[in-house]
């Protein structure tokens, strides 16, 4: 953790003494206005790797090339990125490669939280710190690390342990999704208000206010196509899928099951998902609310765009912005049909989460699924009871009473 007068905790990883007493001063005078950053420095590549598996960092700066004497790796040339790949499967921070070899690690770069810095080019190491330490991503997973443990010891400790009773002649194995499914429900409901109980203020706050956070999974929690996959296709065109998640379930290619499950179904349906607001921000692809833009706005025009944010209407269902996802309105009655092969090379963005997955899928089947019948008219057997007003030009009532005794009326 970070000490009590420090701001932030870095650790350089390199093997040059010389460079890194002269990139800690540098970083120093650059950074003085983020508070006070506590440098530490490791020029062992072993003993960097175990201090990060157990010691926070809010960064680190890593060299590529590793040509200490009695190195443990024997691709020198690697050795960070070996580092790398382990720090990031134990304990995953910012990194910044700070190299004389940036083509080894080129492939890695996502910023701002991994850059690649090359060591001819010092002007562009300490805004690249710079950028990784303002993430706020190191002291956010720290925050979420610390309450799962404290759920699950909670749990371990309020449920499993009064009920041991019960449980003690159940297969262990079969507890372990008792918790798992517990604390996954437990965090779904509770997480982002906890962890803004805990820690006032910051993006935690923001996203705990955005009800949309609650409608999407992002990334996609599966490895292959599910229902309710937000597509992009290779022309910007937004998507939404209705197949089935049982028609595409697939087992992951290195699963040791005997007869691995593949898609059962060799095309994906789709709906179209029309932006409300293109790039341009003054125009839409939803036919409703282009009808109504360019219209003098009636009042007609204003209640058919209306239509497409009804919760209850059978052609729209809007979907809000959050993220890389923009403002939607999913049209049910523009849908494709495109093969699997295909949709699978297309940008997933994001699935919707439960409950908003399975009313999406029922909207639609009520949409597809629903007997259309002629609007009935019962204003004649309101005015009778009384419930309403004769209107003017309604049929007397004699006219629409049934004949007396058989009698057929003339016109």
């Amino acid at each position: 953790m970070t000490t009590a007068d420090a701001a932030y905790r870095v650790l350089i990883v390199d093997d040059d003494a010389k460079m890194t007493e002269d990139l800690r001063g540098l970083l120093t005078e650059e950074l003085a206005d983020l508070g006070v950053i506590q440098f530490e420095v490791e020029q062992d590549f072993a003993t960097a790797e175990e201090r990060l598996n157990q010691e926070d960092f809010d960064l680190v700066i890593l060299d590529v090339r590793d040509v200490t004497e009695g190195s443990p790796s024997a691709d020198a040339e690697g050795r960070g990125r070996e580092l790398y790949k382990k720090i990031a499967s134990v304990r995953w921070v910012p990194v910044v490669f700070f190299t004389g070899v940036p083509q080894q690690v080129r492939g890695l770069e996502e910023p701002p939280l991994i850059r690649v810095v090359t060591k001819n080019a010092l002007d562009d190491i300490a805004p690249a710190v710079r950028e990784g330490l303002l993430s706020g991503v190191p002291a956010l997973t720290r925050r979420i690390s610390g309450l799962v443990e404290r759920q699950v010891r909670d749990f371990m400790r309020d449920v499993v342990a009064p009920h041991w009773t019960e449980m003690a002649a159940a297969d262990p194995n079969e507890i372990a999704p008792v918790i798992v499914n517990r604390l996954a429900a437990w965090l779904k409901e509770n997480g982002l208000h906890e962890l803004d109980r805990v820690v006032e203020g910051d993006l935690v706050a923001t996203a705990r206010r955005s009800e949309a956070a609650r409608v999407y999974l992002m990334p996609p929690v599966t490895h292959h196509l599910t229902a309710t996959d937000l597509l992009i296709d290779p022309q910007g065109g937004w998507w939404l899928v209705l197949t089935p998640a049982c028609d595409l379930y697939e087992d992951r290619p290195e699963s040791r099951v005997s007869k691995p499950r593949v898609a059962k179904v060799q095309y994906v349906h789709l709906a179209k998902a029309d932006r409300v607001f293109t790039d341009e921000g003054n125009s839409s692809e939803s036919p409703p609310i282009i009808s109504w833009q360019s219209s003098a706005k009636s009042n007609r025009d204003k209640g058919l765009a209306q239509r497409a944010f009804r919760v209850d209407d059978n052609r729209y269902r809007a979907l809000p912005r959050y993220l890389d996802v923009p403002d939607l309105v999913i049209d049910f009655e523009n849908v494709s049909s495109v093969a699997l092969d295909e949709a699978r090379g297309w940008k997933r963005v994001a699935t919707l989460d439960s409950p908003f997955s399975e009313a999406m899928l029922i909207a639609y089947s009520r949409s597809v699924g629903r007997i259309g019948t002629p609007d009935l008219s019962f204003d004649e057997v309101q005015m009778r009871l009384g419930l309403t007003k004769p209107k003017s030009g309604s049929f007397p009532e004699q006219l629409s009473s049934a004949p007396q005794n058989g009698a057929v009326i003339s016109p």
